[in-house]
């Protein structure tokens, strides 16, 4: 590994880096978690708990799934051909509410009894055990609030089907899709400590017990890492990689806080929302810092296998792509918009690296010596020579018909992904990153010039998208957020503006506001720049931002640089490298800009800092196909060429 190491005694004197690293991350993190005392599901569980009997037999009378149940009799029908908020058939004509007989509507009464009954006893148990001050009033006011609207909808229930059904939704905590026909139970409600309060306790001893081992876990991956991308690659990489772990604990820290502080002093979210969320990030943060360093031991330990990859790769390169949009366009289908946007990113990334590192040498040669080739009119011939053979085509057509020939097809297969995405998906922020780096390819192949007509089709495009409700409903939301239908940035504003210049500090985010108003759910991902803002304040947010966008440039130029090595396996490396970091920067500063609203808001987590797979995938496969590229250029010249070993 010596003759990797380019950076001579740096590299020598830097042997105790990912010690002192490790060493201060693991500090970080020590200190700025939030404290487990402070998770306020365990006096709550352990008050529900107490509501009940010994042998776990509620001692008043609880009826989950009364509202469902309560549909399926009245309508007498499968679920999807239902109306439950009405009890009416999909199939019959347009009329009032169902009548019910008395009897069921007698029993679903006497359900709403024991659920209110319950809320009662809870509320008298945690008034005994819940000690005087600001957290027992908050929870206690959410409570009667729960309570005064169960009682008002039972003391004013004539023998009518929805009042008594949209009663028992709230009692129960469960919310209707009259669209899909699902009922979906809402982890965070109040609900659950009655129906469920030993998993609610289990949840919180759990979350307990991951924030006590979270500064060694930090610590051990840290020294791990670091340790091992600075012995492969050297000081710079092993410094590179540092930031990036930095960051992402960072993300990991703000998600904690959320996950224990969120909702206090709200009496709306009386258990957190993001209780769940910690554990299943410190997943992501996992798979995310893991990556780059499985990465490099897998090329390292199988430099043959990864190069015979590469080799099939290049040799497959059509079958390749088909590949990489159909799987985009089912995970949209059947899995979720969110996973169908990842996997669109990727894979656009991953075909503009593929066809870059294949044809930018010869596009950049046609520039040069037949720079008509790509003009509008010699790409236009070269159409038509696709399908007409003329003996009276200019060599300028036929050049432009080969580079066509070679990836046109799939270059109209991405674009058809990308509008699949936007119209019918409604994956604005997805579609508008992999548009970025079509762009960018466009730029690398075809010039400035090309990019300027590509750009008369995505104004088309725009405009399209306009005229939907839904962008829309941004706009209005970039315009006048403090008259707008959804609400979010009218609260994101009053935080922001609420927030010291200096920013709060980590762990000392106000989530909730004095009156009880919390910050939109969605702010773990799409606001994260505002979070940032509270956490730093506006002047540090603005150069963490300038940080990033410097950072991923310079990665980029490192990326770019090695597309100039000779061969074509370790420049498809370098490309794919390129385009993932590249995608990155866009969709960084796509995030930030719309949570300054200076463009609409398109939904976008930001990359690395965010909370999901989104946020994390395409930076970590990027920094590790860098280190890949960097680990294989070392290596003897002819594996550049795609020779074994």
């Amino acid at each position: 590994m010596s003759s990797l190491n380019k950076s001579g005694s740096l590299d020598r004197f830097a042997w105790w880096f990912p010690l002192i690293f490790a060493a201060v991350i693991s500090l970080w993190v020590f200190f700025q978690r939030p404290l487990s005392t402070q998770v306020r599901e365990l006096a709550m569980a352990q008050a529900a708990l107490a509501v009940f009997q010994p042998s776990g037999t509620p001692v008043h009378r609880l009826s989950p799934g009364a509202a469902q149940r309560l549909c399926e009799m009245v309508g007498s029908q499968a679920l999807q051909r239902l109306d439950c908020r009405t009890g009416l058939s999909l199939d019959a004509p347009v009329g009032g509410p169902a009548s019910a007989d008395a009897r069921v509507l007698l029993s679903a009464g006497a359900g709403l009894d024991g659920w209110i009954e319950g809320y009662r006893a809870l509320r008298d148990q945690l008034s005994a055990r819940l000690a005087t001050g600001g957290s027992r009033t908050w929870v206690l006011a959410g409570i009667e609030l729960r309570l005064g609207e169960l009682e008002r909808r039972r003391v004013g229930l004539s023998p009518g089907y929805a009042e008594v059904f949209d009663a028992l939704l709230i009692a129960e905590g469960v919310r209707y899709n009259s669209v899909s026909g699902q009922f979906s139970v809402q982890r965070w409600d109040l609900a659950r400590l009655l129906d469920s309060p030993r998993a609610v306790l289990e949840r919180a001893e759990q979350l307990e017990q991951i924030l006590f081992l979270l500064p060694w876990l930090v610590g051990l991956l840290a020294l791990v890492g670091c340790g091992f991308v600075q012995w492969s690659l050297g000081a710079l990489a092993g410094l590179v990689y540092s930031i990036f772990f930095g960051l992402a604990t960072l993300g990991l820290l703000v998600v904690a806080d959320a996950s224990v502080r969120f909702g206090q002093g709200s009496p709306v979210y009386l258990l957190n929302p993001f209780a769940y969320a910690l554990e299943r990030q410190i997943l992501v943060y996992l798979v995310g810092v893991a990556m780059p360093c499985l990465f490099l031991a897998f090329v390292i330990f199988q430099e043959r296998l990864v190069t015979r990859a590469l080799r099939w790769i290049s040799d497959h390169f059509i079958v390749m792509s088909f590949l990489m949009f159909g799987l985009a366009t089912g995970l949209y289908s059947l899995v979720s918009p969110a996973a169908g946007s990842e996997a669109m990113k990727l894979a656009m990334a991953g075909f503009a690296g593929i066809v870059t590192s294949l044809y930018a040498r010869q596009a950049y040669l046609t520039r040069l010596h037949v720079p008509k080739a790509f003009t509008v009119v010699g790409l236009a011939s070269g159409c038509l020579s696709l399908f007409l053979s003329s003996e009276k085509l200019k060599p300028r057509s036929v050049v432009a018909a080969e580079l066509l020939k070679a990836f046109g097809l799939m270059f109209f297969v991405g674009l058809l992904v990308i509008g699949l995405a936007a119209l019918v998906f409604s994956d604005l922020g997805g579609s508008l990153v992999a548009a970025a780096v079509v762009f960018g390819l466009v730029f690398l192949l075809f010039g400035l010039r090309m990019v300027f007509v590509v750009s008369g089709f995505g104004l088309a495009a725009i405009g399209l998208a306009f005229v939907t409700d839904k962008v829309q409903g941004r706009i209005d939301l970039m315009l006048s957020p403090m008259t707008a239908a959804v609400s979010d940035f009218a609260r994101l504003i009053k935080f922001s503006e609420a927030a010291p210049a200096s920013g709060y500090g980590l762990g000392s985010l106000r989530w909730c506001s004095n009156e009880g108003s919390c910050l939109p759910i969605q702010v773990l991902s799409d606001y994260f720049p505002v979070l940032l803002t509270g956490v730093f304040g506006e002047s540090l947010t603005v150069f963490l931002f300038a940080i990033l966008v410097l950072g991923y440039f310079l990665l980029m130029v490192r990326a770019g640089l090695g597309l100039a090595k000779g061969g074509v396996l370790v420049p498809l490396v370098y490309a794919v490298a390129f385009f993932l970091l590249f995608s990155s920067l866009v969709q960084t500063a796509i995030t930030f800009l719309g949570n300054w609203r200076l463009i609409p808001l398109t939904g976008l987590g930001l990359p690395v800092l965010s909370m999901g797979w989104s946020s994390m995938i395409s930076v970590a496969l990027g920094l590790g196909a860098l280190g890949m590229a960097e680990y294989l250029s070392e290596s003897r010249p002819m594996r550049q060429s795609g020779s074994l070993p």
